[in-house]
């Protein structure tokens, strides 16, 4: 069993998500290898997990000959009983055309483009329109969230939940996660539910994340191992060796 984890150019490890993935693997006794550009990767073994950012990891699975579903599981139709506000697609040249200002933006199809943020008026365009090519977006009505919760969900189950934002005192309704998770017919073998709490406290879903090349967001390096092994295998049509 083996696990390529992205480095820098000094050979250390990418940012902390790689090491906590390093230290989860190595438990499990999996031989570790570090590299710097998937592409370098003499080895064409889909069984090897690569650990690394959404770039690598897509690139690996295109140089492995796999074909993966572009379309992004950001709000999946069985879940969107839990977003309790608008969502729909455009485009950045029409959301600029329309002076939609003060939604949340984020990109459907290039995810690397630019973070998802508020778009809140001519400003936050610059840089980013191209009339020959339109960027395809994700658009949502602003929601007050006061808190946000990452939930690690892996083989149907709960795996972890951690705050990533805002006040420490509000508490996730878990019947909430739970009910989403059973209602997602279509989810992936891991993926990530991130809830919210609202100023009225309210638990509603901020959007759903592919499990592929997540970040470990403070859960165990056992816990994160497994979670990207559970995604990495279901990929690639692979044995999920950690799947205990």
């Amino acid at each position: 069993m083996k696990t390529y984890i992205q480095a820098d150019k000094n050979g250390e490890f990418y940012n902390v998500n790689a090491f906590v993935a390093y230290e989860g693997f190595k438990h499990f006794g999996f031989e570790i290898e570090k590299y710097i550009d998937v592409k370098n990767i003499l080895d064409k073994n889909p069984q090897d997990i690569i650990v690394g950012g959404i770039g690598n990891v897509r690139k690996r699975i295109e140089l492995l000959g796999i074909k993966r579903n572009q379309q992004e599981i950001d709000y999946p139709n069985e879940l969107k009983k839990y977003l309790n506000r608008k969502i729909w697609k455009s485009t950045l040249e029409e959301v600029l055309r329309q002076k939609q200002f003060n939604i949340f933006i984020k990109p459907d199809i290039d995810t690397k483009k630019f973070a998802g943020r508020v778009f809140k008026n001519e400003l936050d365009f610059i840089g980013l329109i191209d009339e020959e090519s339109p960027t395809k977006i994700l658009c949502s009505e602003i929601v007050n969230f006061k808190t946000e919760f990452r939930c690690f969900i892996r083989y149907k189950q709960i795996l972890d939940i951690r705050r990533y934002k805002g006040d420490w005192d509000k508490s996730i309704n878990l019947d909430i996660v739970e009910n989403a998770i059973s209602d997602f017919e279509s989810q992936p073998n891991s993926y990530a539910l991130d809830f919210g709490i609202t100023d009225n406290n309210k638990t509603l879903l901020v959007e759903v994340n592919d499990g592929h090349s997540l970040g470990s967001y403070g859960i165990s390096s056992q816990n994160y191992a497994k979670f990207l092994s559970a995604r990495w295998s279901e990929l690639t049509n692979t044995i999920d060796y950690l799947n205990f």
